[in-house]
C-alpha cells in the first residue's frame, strides 16, 4: 500500500492577517456582549454619565445633577444580572417569549420605582424615574432582540466557522469552535 503526503500549504501574510482580523472581530463582539461590560454601562448610565468615544472614560452629563440613590443602583444591577448573561445572549427566544418576559420586568420595574420612590429620593421626580426605567429597558430588549431566534449564537458560529475556514484550522483539533458546539 502506496502512502501520499502532501506537503503541508504555507500561509501567506494574507492569510495570517485575515485571521487575525477576524479574531480581532470575534474578540471586538464578544467584548461587547459580555455580561459584565454591559451591567458596568448599565450602572454608570443610571448614574447619568456617558462614555467619551475616544478617551473611553464615562463623563457626568450634568455635573450639578445628582446621582440616583446606591440602593437604586445596586437592586437594578443585581436584577440585571439574572438577565443580561450568555444564557440569555446565546438563547433562541420567539417575539412571544421576548414580550412575556419584557412585560414581567416592565411591571417590576415599575412597581419597584413607585414603591420605593421615596428610598430613592424620586417622590415627585417622574422625569427620572422615566430615564432610569427606559434606560434599563432597552438594554433589556436589545439583548433579547439579539436572542431572538437564535440570531446571536448564529452570528457567532458564523464568525468561528469563516475565522476556522480562514486558518485552516480543523474541527477535530480541538478549536473553539468545537468548544462551543452545544450552543448549536
Amino acid at each position: 500500500m502506496e502512502q501520499h503526503y502532501e506537503p503541508e500549504q504555507k500561509a501567506t501574510s494574507d492569510d495570517v492577517y485575515a485571521v487575525q482580523a477576524q479574531d480581532d472581530r470575534i474578540k471586538n463582539v464578544l467584548q461587547q456582549i459580555a455580561p459584565d461590560n454591559q451591567l458596568m454601562d448599565l450602572q454608570w448610565r443610571i448614574k447619568g454619565y456617558v462614555r467619551d468615544v475616544q478617551s473611553g472614560t464615562w463623563m457626568k452629563i450634568e455635573k450639578d445633577a445628582p446621582e440616583p440613590h446606591p440602593v437604586l443602583v445596586s437592586r437594578y444591577i443585581s436584577y440585571l444580572s439574572s438577565i443580561l448573561n450568555q444564557n440569555t445572549t446565546f438563547s433562541n427566544y420567539s417575539s412571544q417569549e421576548i414580550n412575556a418576559v419584557m412585560g414581567l420586568i416592565i411591571k417590576w420595574i415599575v412597581d419597584d420605582l413607585d414603591s420605593n420612590a421615596e428610598i430613592y429620593g424620586l417622590e415627585d421626580d417622574y422625569t427620572e424615574r422615566s430615564r432610569i426605567g427606559f434606560i434599563l429597558l432597552n438594554s433589556v430588549f436589545s439583548s433579547f432582540k439579539r436572542a431572538q431566534n437564535g440570531a446571536e449564537s448564529r452570528r457567532i458560529f458564523k464568525a468561528l466557522n469563516m475565522r476556522e475556514s480562514l486558518s485552516g484550522e480543523n474541527e477535530n483539533k480541538g478549536g473553539l469552535k468545537q468548544a462551543l458546539s452545544f450552543w448549536k
